[in-house]
């Protein structure tokens, strides 16, 4: 043991002194000694490394919804790995990757202080198996996906009804309820709505810390089935104005009277016969039923058009009145999503019309009855 030790210090010293002739020689220099001083890697051991967890169920929330047409962000995981070296992306030695057995399946990952982080997109509710490999050691790690949906993004709600909102394919205890304006309409931990004051809000749900929601106008029990009226007529009879005033048939002005006449009584002038969006835009007009403004997106955007809202498109808006050509009725709105900063996207809704359809700022808006 004793020759070994000094063969060791001899072997150290005759080192020594070729590096100090070396230096003396020139041969080498400062930036040749830290270059090698930072190529030198340690060896990592992952012999003894385990994952916390091998199994783990995630939920994919919407993103966007329109229509029958969704879209889903990414399940994540924080699974720790067991080892006493800490260990990093960008630790030496360190070479990370992920692969997913099912095809219609993708994931990445990334390694912060012994915290591998997974980010799992899919589709549809399915499992996979990814392969996990953390400096040459493969990990398996089964992934369960489940789609979540939320039973309604558009409801119109009567003033002092309730409602209930479900969540698909989650557990209710994984579930946060909340509501843009409490005074408008409330939700209770179990997501059941109480509507308050006439007005919009959007009622949100939180899976994991994701939401998704559902956009809420609480009007009159008269305006609900105006609109109801109105969208069934605009979506189920045929459009002609030859036989507007037939049952069945409708225009754009008289699918309005219809609908306002059998549940209001509000006829626009005529008890007998459907006029003309430009005799309706006239008679909210004289009656003072217009809204100060006019029509704006930023309207829509702030939620401040109420369902059974009109709005009246004309050729020339400095002579609205006299260059009316057409009428739709609004019917409430829709939650598309969550911007970046987790604030609601919503876009119109309307009896006859696409979400989204519009017209140009400051087109005649009308509250008929309130």
């Amino acid at each position: 043991m004793k020759h070994n030790k000094r063969n060791r210090s001899k072997k150290l010293l005759a080192y020594a002194l070729c590096f100090c002739i070396l230096c003396t020689m020139g041969i080498l220099s400062e930036q040749t000694i830290i270059h090698a001083v930072e190529t030198i890697q340690p060896s990592l051991d992952m012999s003894n490394a385990a994952l916390s967890q091998t199994s783990v169920t995630g939920y994919l929330v919407p993103t966007y919804t329109y229509g029958s047409r969704t879209q889903y962000g990414n399940a994540e995981f924080d699974i720790a790995l067991q080892n006493p070296i800490v260990l990093s992306d960008n630790t030496p030695g360190v070479n990370l990757s992920c692969k997913s057995s099912n095809k219609n399946v993708q994931a990445d990952a990334s390694l912060t202080k012994n915290i591998l982080h997974l980010r799992v997109h899919g589709t549809k509710t399915c499992s996979t198996k990814l392969t996990v490999s953390i400096g040459g050691k493969n990990f398996q790690i089964t992934v369960s996906l489940i789609t979540v949906k939320i039973s309604a993004n558009s409801l119109l709600v009567a003033k002092g009804k309730t409602k209930k909102l479900k969540i698909n394919g989650c557990p209710n205890k994984n579930i946060k309820w909340s509501s843009s304006n409490k005074k408008i309409a409330s939700v209770n931990k179990k997501g059941v709505i109480k509507a308050k004051r006439i007005g919009n809000a959007v009622i949100t749900a939180k899976i994991n810390g994701k939401p998704v929601g559902c956009a809420v106008s609480v009007t009159t029990r008269q305006l609900q089935n105006v609109c109801k009226r109105a969208t069934y007529i605009g979506t189920h009879w045929s459009y002609s104005q030859a036989r507007r005033a037939q049952e069945g048939f409708y225009d754009c002005s008289s699918l309005v009277w219809k609908a306002y006449t059998q549940y209001t009584g509000l006829n626009f002038g005529s008890s007998s016969y459907p006029g003309t969006s430009a005799s309706e835009s006239a008679w909210c007009r004289d009656n003072n039923k217009m809204i100060s403004g006019g029509y704006s997106y930023r309207k829509v955007e702030k939620m401040q058009l109420n369902p059974g809202d009109l709005i009246f498109k004309s050729t020339n808006l400095g002579n609205p009145y006299n260059t009316t050509y057409h009428v739709e009725m609004f019917t409430g709105y829709t939650c598309l999503g969550y911007n970046s900063k987790g604030k609601p996207v919503v876009t119109s809704l309307w009896a006859s019309r696409a979400p989204g359809y519009g017209a140009a700022n400051g087109s005649l808006l009308a509250r008929p009855t309130r």
